[in-house]
């Protein structure tokens, strides 16, 4: 059986770049992330302060799942 050799899919890793980090709020939030280290979710929310409540979780969403970013949940409130 004839198996090709390269993916019907190959992409440019620009492309692939500009896929994951793409976009008018990831790039702030990363570079959000990187200088405060670790944040809460309210606290994100003030320093990103015109975004809203639903396109920063979906943002937030994406990156989690591309793993750019790692999320940490704490079961107590407020966390020590």
């Amino acid at each position: 059986m004839y198996k090709p050799k390269l993916e019907k899919d190959i992409r440019c890793p620009l492309e692939y770049g500009l896929e994951i980090f793409g976009g008018k709020w990831k790039s702030r939030i990363i570079c959000v992330l990187a200088e405060k280290k670790s944040l809460r979710y309210s606290v994100l929310r003030r320093e990103m302060s015109n975004i809203t409540d639903a396109v920063l979780a979906a943002t937030l969403k994406e990156l989690l799942a591309d793993g750019i970013i790692i999320r940490h949940q704490f079961n107590e409130i407020p966390p020590t």
